[in-house]
């Protein structure tokens, strides 16, 4: 056994230490916060700050839930068995414009073109070569009225398709690789960790985010404008920690490739080999305005919004 994997196997048991703890390691001095995640990893920092053990030295009682998507995120958050979630600026203005009450508070993952962690692909022996050859096929993104959605539709249009006669349909991450090899669909936009496990059966067609931006938030914590307003003391705390918890992140890609693999079931080498997140220390309108702008061009959202309008008050 190597040293790496004697470090990581420490890890390991130490992380799923810190998860099992019971009521000892749970904060008593706020509610506890009901987080949803899923399994991709610029949504994977609930699941970092939880292992690590960054929310309790917070002073957070946290309890994460696995969702498949950000969609399955919001429901869950309108439902009320979640209090917080992670999701892209779209869903969270389709879901403000139908009235519910959400706001950003912090940013989450962040996309880079020089650092692709979601990209469209094809089989690796599909006869797609260009966009204009998906013309009449089927393609499938993690969630319809999404961030991407509409940049494999930009993406398609900018490099001479014709969207109107392909079908954008909507599949688990976890599913889309089996698909593309059995031809239910011709092409994918598939994310990390998914998108390195399936390497050796997929082709890269195209860096469909860069469509909207060469950079921007994939993802950023939200919660209810009457949470917020509720627990401003606890959102504070979280906002700070989550904060914490990204500059981590970003510096021990061993150890949270440990966790990720602990919750995702994927090996820790698998994890190693894609290119892994990279999470913000602050939300700026800046990083979300792109994909508003583009949102409402393409009818995404019913009319134009300023990334102003979907934070919170205190956010920064």
């Amino acid at each position: 056994m190597t040293d790496a994997l004697t470090r990581r196997t420490a890890l390991g048991l130490l992380t799923a230490a810190a998860a099992a703890a019971p009521s000892v390691a749970r904060a008593q001095s706020s509610p506890t916060i009901r987080i949803a995640a899923a399994l991709s990893d610029p949504y994977a920092q609930p699941y970092y700050g939880l292992d690590s053990g960054m929310f309790k030295q917070a002073g957070l009682d946290v309890e994460v839930l696995t969702f498949s998507n950000a969609g399955q995120i919001i429901q869950a958050c309108a439902g009320g068995s979640v209090d917080i979630g992670l999701a892209d600026m779209i869903q969270i203005a389709n879901a403000v414009e139908r009235g519910l009450p959400y706001r950003f508070f912090a940013g989450a993952g962040l996309y880079t073109s020089s650092a692709p962690t979601t990209v469209l692909c094809v089989a690796k022996d599909s006869p797609v070569k260009t966009a204009k050859d998906l013309n009449g096929q089927t393609v499938a993104v993690v969630a319809l009225s999404s961030i991407s959605s509409l940049s494999v539709q930009q993406w398609l249009k900018a490099n001479g398709a014709d969207i109107s006669t392909i079908k954008i349909y909507e599949l688990p991450f976890a599913v889309m690789a089996p698909s593309l090899q059995h031809g239910t669909v011709a092409a994918a936009f598939l994310a990390e960790p998914f998108l390195s496990t399936a390497k050796d059966r997929v082709r890269w067609l195209g860096k469909a985010y860069d469509a909207i931006a060469k950079e921007f938030y994939i993802a950023a914590w939200f919660a209810s404008k009457d949470w917020l307003a509720a627990n401003p003391a606890v959102a504070k705390r979280l906002q700070t920690a989550v904060y914490d918890v990204a500059r981590w992140s970003n510096a021990n890609h061993d150890q949270t490739a440990v966790i990720l693999s602990k919750y995702s079931k994927l090996g820790v080498d698998r994890i190693d080999a894609m290119t892994r997140a990279v999470f913000t220390t602050s939300l700026s309108p800046n990083l979300m305005q792109p994909v508003l702008d583009v949102a409402a061009r393409y009818n995404l959202i019913k009319q134009p919004i300023t990334a102003r309008m979907l934070m919170a008050s205190a956010a920064s």
